[in-house]
């Protein structure tokens, strides 16, 4: 298949050779002691840490016991003679999957935090997960909104983004190399560029989110942590639902989603969801200048060969056409120094020239085939493309408050990217004495191609007493920027989980070579950075009968850095490495409880240079402490809860500028949230239900000195529903329902609001 990408030297190609050959010697490797295993009268595998795969009815017949076997090679027993019987098929034990969908709003398992279906209190890293029941209860219409109640995840800190759906875990930045869809990085562009892939909540089935440096797993990550969309799978059963959405900034939306079997044997099974909309941003005051349409289909595909092997094709298209609504930003200045910034409520753009309009696919598959329950293989790939045109108006320079027609810039942004990804992996149980391993070893490769090229050029000003809109915009023609970026990276990583009686030792290790180029056509002078890194993780876990699981772990990060410094020396990769302890409490499937404290470091941070004005050194370091508590509970049926409270001390320890002992900019010191959600069970009235809930978020920094301040505030959510299994279903969902309207603001980058009260009723029919 030709992938279009670019960049793949024979350097390169050595080290992708090298890994790949690693990979293919992986099975035969684990094979014999996988075998040994299942030769000795070792306890089965079924007290390990959950791999299995629902198997068909064929499978479970294979696994018959060894007395049956025995008794049929003796030939059949007198009362066998006498009254012959049917034959029992024996029930394989199946396990619930890391990427199954969670049945309410309680997880058990995910396979984001290790790569094999482990049980959340035997993962020593926090983990949250969001279930598909969670996300429907809340009536949530963006990826930031699913997090908005997730310990530890401060979503859109610079006020509603109708283009992107941010979010920073531990005080860290995950847009870009953060992203995760099923398993694998959705793209390699960092904060610096645009074309982000985009992602539309209905087509997931769940959200896991991974707190913490995981490049032991992932490779090349910031320190934060992830987010990894879990897309929607065929199933054998089939269903189907059509759903309507009308709502505030006039939001017209439809979607469905069908799937089932293609054959009676139920070997091919499929499913097709889609979402069209016509709608106005969910933004603050400028709804109505800016648009946030979206058509998006999603096919997928299952075939099932024999009873342990699966492949899954998974694909997506999807077309958006939004922007960004900037308010006009003020500042106050006394002795030369902003005392105060805030917002106007004044569209600082155009309606007839702001665009943002993405265009992207993917297209990938995941493989698994089970040689035993001791033993399987997956594999996982994905390529994928974005176009995307964007334009916006700007303020020129930093206004004041006391001007009154304020001049504008007009930008046009031009980009366009493929990436392509793939991960091979073996999971093989078994034994060494008392020790019970859980093996995971597999390598993984990642290639990224960015193209894309700005222009800047005058927009008409902006009288704030009179202002007019639809006033001719000349495009700009004035080249400002034009890069070219590629990137790979490949890995190799094991793991190993240990139980012992009770106690669980989780190791890890990772060897990565990343090769990353950024070439400045304006200069033609590249920027060649190429990094080797070996990442480590370590985990220690105490499961109690009753359900509880306290843990004590440490992990690394490291996460390229482009650009050289006055020397043009290439920039070194940061490193991150934390450590963590925490508690988690499971006692059933309707509470889980976690608890964790961490302290994580950031070092080879860019910071000034002393010496040479306008470069950078990395002596810069970032320290983030913290305490996340988070609760998902059903205490009683139709009774759901979840609640997490988040304390974050965020600090520059080393820097240059002038900054240490302060808080980053748009970091919240304190976030908390609680939901409550409960569907009558009986009576005239079953199905019916409510929910509500609240966001906190404390006070955040606008300047780098901390001596200005964004305030707190609290929203409230709320909504009724009519629930069916199958049938029609209606929901009333309100969000923010006092409809605050703060402006999140940085002394330099101007004020965005937060997102508005937003309203929306639902329809669907399922069956």
């Amino acid at each position: 298949m030709k992938l279009g990408l670019a960049g793949v030297n024979a350097g390169r190609s050595s080290v992708v050779n090298a890994l790949l050959l690693t990979s293919a010697l992986i099975a035969p490797a684990v094979w014999p002691s996988s075998q040994a295993a299942a030769q000795d009268a070792k306890p089965q595998a079924t007290q390990l840490p959950a791999v299995e795969v629902a198997a068909p009815e064929a499978s479970r017949r294979q696994a018959q016991p060894a007395r049956d076997r025995n008794r049929a090679a003796a030939g059949p027993s007198r009362r066998s003679a006498q009254a012959p019987q049917p034959a029992q098929p024996v029930q394989r034990p199946v396990f619930e999957r890391g990427t199954d969908p969670v049945p309410g709003f309680v997880p058990s398992v995910s396979a984001s935090g290790t790569k094999t279906d482990t049980k959340l209190i035997e993962t020593p890293q926090s983990v949250s997960v969001i279930s598909r029941d969670n996300l429907d209860a809340r009536g949530i219409d963006t990826v930031a909104q699913a997090l908005q109640y997730t310990a530890g995840v401060a979503v859109q800190t610079f006020g509603g983004d109708p283009r992107y759906d941010q979010a920073r875990i531990r005080g860290f930045e995950t847009n870009g190399f953060s992203n995760f869809r099923d398993g694998l990085r959705d793209t390699a562009n960092g904060s610096a560029y645009f074309s982000v892939f985009r992602n539309e909540p209905y087509g997931v089935q769940r959200i896991d989110v991974v707190k913490g440096p995981s490049s032991v797993m992932y490779g090349q990550s910031p320190p934060g942590g992830l987010i990894d969309l879990i897309s929607k799978r065929p199933t054998d059963q089939a269903f189907g639902e059509v759903v309507g959405l009308v709502g505030s900034a006039d939001r017209l939306q439809g979607a469905f989603d069908v799937g089932g079997p293609i054959d009676k044997d139920k070997t091919v099974l499929y499913r097709l969801t889609g979402v069209l909309r016509d709608s106005d941003a969910q933004v603050a005051k400028f709804s109505d200048k800016v648009k946030d349409d979206r058509a998006y289909i999603a096919p997928a595909v299952t075939w099932r060969p024999t009873n342990d092997t699966t492949l899954t094709i998974l694909s997506d298209y999807q077309h958006d056409v939004t922007g960004i609504a900037s308010p006009l930003s003020v500042a106050t200045v006394r002795g030369g120094k902003v005392v105060n910034m805030r917002a106007l409520p004044l569209f600082l753009g155009d309606p007839s020239y702001n665009t943002f309009d993405q265009s992207q696919y993917r297209v990938g598959y995941q493989f698994e085939h089970r040689f035993s329950d001791d033993l399987i293989v997956r594999s996982r790939a994905r390529y994928g493309h974005v176009d995307l045109e964007y334009r916006s108006i700007t303020q020129a320079g930093t206004p004041l408050d006391t001007q009154t027609v304020f001049p504008r810039n007009a930008r046009r942004v031009l980009e366009n990217s493929d990436s392509f990804g793939i991960d091979n992996h073996v999971i093989a149980k078994t034994w060494t004495g008392p020790l019970q391993h859980t093996v995971l070893i597999g390598t993984d490769y990642q290639a990224f191609k960015l193209d894309g090229e700005s222009f800047g050029g005058l927009a008409p000003s902006l009288d704030v007493l009179n202002p007019v809109y639809g006033q001719p915009v000349t495009m700009p023609t004035l080249r400002l920027q034009s890069y070219k970026q590629n990137l790979n990276q490949a890995g190799v990583y094991l793991q190993d989980q240990i139980k012992l009686q009770n106690w669980i030792l989780t190791l890890g290790g990772r060897y990565d070579a990343a090769q990353q180029t950024i070439l400045n056509r304006l200069t033609g002078v590249p920027q060649p950075n190429d990094d080797t890194a070996f990442t480590k993780r370590a985990g220690l876990t105490y499961l109690f009968d009753n359900g509880l699981a306290p843990y004590v772990s440490y992990s690394e990060s490291f996460l390229p850095t482009g650009g050289v410094d006055f020397n043009s020396n290439a920039f070194k990769p940061t490193k991150g490495k934390q450590y963590e302890g925490g508690i988690k409490f499971q006692p059933n499937r309707d509470l889980l409880f976690t608890a964790a404290v961490f302290d994580l470091t950031q070092d080879n941070v860019l910071t000034a240079d002393p010496n040479h004005l306008n470069y950078n050194i990395q002596t810069g370091q970032v320290n983030s402490r913290g305490l996340e508590l988070e609760m998902l509970a059903k205490p009683m049926p139709g009774l759901n809860l979840l609640a997490s409270y988040t304390l974050q001390n965020l600090k520059n320890t080393q820097s240059n500028n002038g900054d240490v002992g302060k808080m980053p900019v748009l970091i919240p010191r304190h976030m908390a949230s609680a939901f409550a959600d409960y569907t009558l069970q009986s009576g005239p009235l079953a199905g019916w239900g409510f929910g509500a809930g609240f966001r906190y978020i404390g006070e955040s920094y606008m300047d780098i000195l901390n001596t200005l301040t964004n305030d707190a505030y609290t929203v409230f959510d709320a909504g009724l529903h009519y629930r069916q299994p199958k049938g029609i279903n209606l929901a009333l969902n309100v969000k923010n329902i006092a409809n605050k309207d703060n402006a999140m603001c940085t002394a330099t980058g101007g004020c965005q609001y937060i997102s508005p009260r937003v309203i929306t009723a639902t329809a669907s029919y399922r069956w």
